[in-house]
């Protein structure tokens, strides 16, 4: 330990000059004790004094009384509970209430000492860690890409980004990267004069204030981040700035969702070659899925993510939509996960600016993005559902509606 110790005593009025409580003012570790013979006094004396540990030597119920009071109050000092008797029961009513230690007597100076260091130590170091900023944990970059456009991007991501708040429960950030027709503040019903361009235009010196002012909350408690209002604004964001603006928020929010364009620049790249998962949005048509394969195939060749790749069919189980195993060959890439069609609902939730995961959250289709969220926040769960909890299979993958899906084969082929 390379700093003294500033240290509190509390115990019983007749107990101030006990011999451990002596000795341990004699140690040289010890800079400062402070012998209190009342609890309340003593928990206002570690309120104003902020010492780095606490020790409490009363009957049970005054030692966690006490110690619950400093744990609440002030956080960074440490508490080191005395007892008569450390059984199971006492020892866990002293740790729930905030304690780093119990010792029960008698008191030896060895045990007392080694306690002490352990705690005080332990603490320092892990204060440390925290002030780092190269042990800072980073945020997880989830960008959700679609080669071709109208096949729901933007519905999956602000949707991704709500349900992972939800399941999570942590801070969940979503950047519209659509630098010239971004709806996402549409999809949320958000609107900022603030937007993409003015953390681009001030990447060079991005700080909490800055965040703060151009992120939206949204009520679900996402933080968003607007695409630009301007067309001409896409033409200032480079990839080196955007890279500054992923390095701020993913330092400040553990999940960063960033929806796209279908257009393969300098900045869409930056954020492939970043990114923790990439979800590559596509629907069951022909248009779509012949994008969707050049898309897999440029992936792969240039080694352009080292990301999970993750293919979310769109928009399937839906009438007439090509089979899951015809889709699956063409790609040559498995179907991670599927959102099936629910037309109605999802463009009412559109148009009135509400996440389906919150207007109807025991939809179908909700049901399923809150799996692809708790897929990206690390369960490995099997993501492909082709019948909603709790309906009937009439059949083999068979739903209502569905008899007459064509194979991909026979409709490349025209017959």
């Amino acid at each position: 330990m390379t700093r003294a110790i500033r240290l509190i005593v509390i115990t019983s009025p007749d107990q101030l000059d006990q011999e451990w409580i002596n000795r341990l003012a004699r140690e040289a570790e010890i800079e400062h004790l402070d012998r209190v013979g009342s609890v309340a006094a003593g928990v206002l004396l570690a309120r104003q004094s902020r010492p780095d540990l606490v020790i409490v030597d009363r009957d049970v119920d005054q030692v966690e009384a006490a110690i619950r009071q400093i744990f609440t109050h002030v956080p960074a000092t440490h508490c080191i509970a005395v007892t008569p008797s450390a059984d199971v029961p006492t020892l866990r009513r002293l740790v729930m209430a905030g304690a780093r230690d119990v010792i029960s007597r008698p008191i030896h100076h060895a045990d007392i000492m080694n306690s002490i260091r352990s705690v005080v130590t332990a603490e320092r170091n892990r204060a440390v860690r925290a002030a780092s900023t190269g042990d800072r944990q980073a945020g997880r970059l989830v960008v959700v890409v679609a080669p071709k456009g109208g096949v729901g991007a933007t519905t999956i991501a602000t949707n991704l980004a709500v349900a992972l708040r939800q399941v999570t429960n942590t801070s969940v950030a979503l950047a519209d990267i659509g630098l010239q027709f971004g709806d996402v503040g549409v999809q949320l019903n958000i609107w900022s004069r603030h937007t993409l361009h003015d953390l681009v235009l001030h990447a060079g010196e991005l700080d909490d204030t800055l965040f703060e002012k151009v992120l939206q909350t949204h009520s679900s408690g996402v933080k968003v981040l607007l695409a630009p209002h301007e067309l001409e604004a896409a033409g200032d964001i480079s990839g080196e700035a955007m890279i500054a603006v992923l390095q701020g928020l993913l330092g400040r929010h553990t999940y960063v969702v960033c929806d796209t364009w279908s257009f393969l620049d300098e900045v869409t790249e930056t954020l492939l070659q970043r990114a923790d998962d990439v979800l590559v949005v596509t629907t069951p048509e022909v248009p779509a899925l012949r994008n969707t394969k050049g898309f897999l195939e440029y992936l792969t060749r240039n080694e352009l993510t080292r990301g999970r790749i993750t293919l979310v069919l769109n928009r399937f189980p839906s009438v007439n939509g090509i089979a899951l195993h015809d889709v699956q060959k063409h790609l040559r890439y498995p179907v991670g996960a599927n959102i099936p069609s629910e037309g109605q609902p999802i463009t009412h939730s559109i148009n009135r600016g509400v996440p389906i995961v919150m207007a109807q959250p025991h939809s179908w289709a909700s049901q399923s993005l809150l799996r692809l969220a708790a897929y990206v926040a690390g369960d490995s769960a099997n993501l492909i559902s082709l019948q909603h909890s709790g309906e009937k299979k009439s059949g083999k993958n068979a739903l209502p509606g569905m008899k007459g899906r064509r194979g991909l084969l026979s409709l490349m082929r025209g017959t």
